[in-house]
């Protein structure tokens, strides 16, 4: 029986249909973008002419927590419309036991067998397997139960069809993250004091005095701390309670529990409307406490800077001097620049947009904090708006981490935690005057 098929749709796009239970989870690390550990991983499948979407990842939880962890998954792939579902638990939790006879984790794949049940979202398959290696022999939770061997995930239809259209799996999330890490401390040091003398000698900077800062030390001047403020033209008022939580679209948090306050929890959950609303509050926080900067001749002046670096990044050249990166970290602090470069996710995954994201990753890698915050939170929008939750989730907690309290990245790191569609955000870009892009 064949349990893999593929055909070309006329957009040049490769469809993989995959039938065999081995097959399907073999595919999660491509999926996942990385190999996971000892996880619970749901498969949302929207019909055989749709993809498999969501597919989201949580570390398993203690039998304590296994009644709220359900719960949770079941709510995030129920935020997305779909046919059917599967689960696949993989490995167990340290310290784990499983009763004689029982397949590891038994109690949790049937909380979440019983809850979709219950939904009217049945689970076509509910999947067990030690780990996700070529051998390894896998089993089923339903009374009628099948069993099988993995196939080498490196050498499935679906790895090849990957590996041809230029898409990387990686061996753990922890590869994924080092991706973000900065390319050369000395490097960063050296464009910290570059930033700094071009924020100094910046022509407005005299008008806006140090002192005269609504959130500003009174001691502070010139230097760095003038750079936490330049950098720092959003109000910087967290309203994720206790700061991000691991995971997001394609994750959710350990245990099943995702990080923000309640209202925000609501917000989120709404789906659009939640866009919506935080757009009009960041607006609204911005022409209250961001000082005016930049005018029109400077903005432009940015907008020019960034179409030269998206220009050389979609042929293929991301050589970036430190007069470069100086250059464009200064452009994307100026926030009518920044949010009309939301506009290069669009379409997702087409070589612009790809050509673009890699520009902001590049970007993260090179430029000093808190400027950094912007291009991570530019590279996170790409990543969710084509449904890379694992590094959007990386780019915005990056972006949080050089600027605590940034809005944009606090709006966009809670939406991915409540599983918010990426389709939901495109309204964020569309209401932004485009034309960045090479034609």
């Amino acid at each position: 029986m064949t349990s893999t098929t593929t055909d070309t749709g006329t957009d040049g796009r490769i469809t993989v249909r995959i039938s065999d239970p081995g097959e399907l989870i073999a595919a999660v690390p491509h999926l996942l973008t990385y190999r996971p550990g000892p996880s619970v991983v749901l498969l949302n499948h929207g019909g055989r002419e749709s993809p498999i979407t969501p597919v989201i990842r949580a570390d398993l939880p203690d039998s304590t927590c296994e009644p709220d962890a359900a719960r949770d998954l079941v709510r995030a792939v129920l935020r997305h419309p779909g046919a059917g579902v599967t689960v696949v638990i993989i490995g167990r939790r340290p310290g784990h036991r499983a009763p004689p006879g029982r397949i590891p984790h038994h109690g949790l794949a049937h909380r979440l067998m019983s809850a979709f049940g219950d939904a009217g979202r049945p689970v076509d398959h509910a999947l067990w397997v030690p780990e996700i290696r070529g051998g390894a022999r896998w089993r089923c939770y339903h009374e009628v139960c099948l069993r099988g061997v993995l196939p080498d995930d490196r050498e499935t239809v679906l790895a090849a069809t990957m590996a041809t259209t230029g898409q990387v799996t990686y061996g753990s999330r922890g590869e994924v993250a080092r991706l973000l890490d900065p390319d050369d401390p000395a490097a960063i040091t050296r464009r910290q004091h570059m930033l700094d003398a071009a924020i100094d000698n910046w022509p407005t900077r005299s008008n806006f005095a140090a002192t005269d800062r609504p959130d500003a030390p009174q001691q502070a001047t010139g230097g760095s701390a003038a750079r936490d403020w330049f950098g720092a033209t959003e109000v910087a008022d967290r309203t994720a309670a206790g700061g991000a939580a691991p995971g997001g679209f394609g994750e959710v948090a350990s245990g099943g529990r995702a990080a923000g306050s309640s209202e925000e929890a609501k917000r989120a959950a709404a789906g659009s409307s939640a866009v919506d609303s935080h757009v009009e509050a960041e607006r609204a926080a911005e022409d209250r406490a961001a000082p005016d900067w930049f005018g029109e001749a400077q903005s432009a002046e940015h907008l020019a800077v960034v179409r030269a670096a998206l220009a050389r990044a979609v042929a293929g050249d991301f050589d970036l001097s430190d007069e470069d990166v100086v250059s464009l970290a200064m452009a994307l602090s100026d926030l009518t620049v920044r949010d009309r470069c939301l506009t290069t996710a669009d379409p997702p995954g087409e070589p612009p947009a790809t050509a673009a994201e890699r520009l902001w990753l590049e970007l993260v890698r090179r430029t000093p904090m808190p400027e950094r915050a912007e291009p991570a939170v530019l590279l996170g929008y790409s990543a969710y708006r084509r449904g890379d939750g694992v590094l959007a989730a990386l780019a915005f907690d990056n972006a949080l981490a050089a600027h605590p309290g940034h809005r944009l990245a606090e709006l966009l790191r809670i939406c991915l935690s409540h599983q918010l569609p990426p389709e939901t955000l495109r309204r964020l870009s569309d209401c932004q005057e485009g034309g960045l892009m090479p034609t």
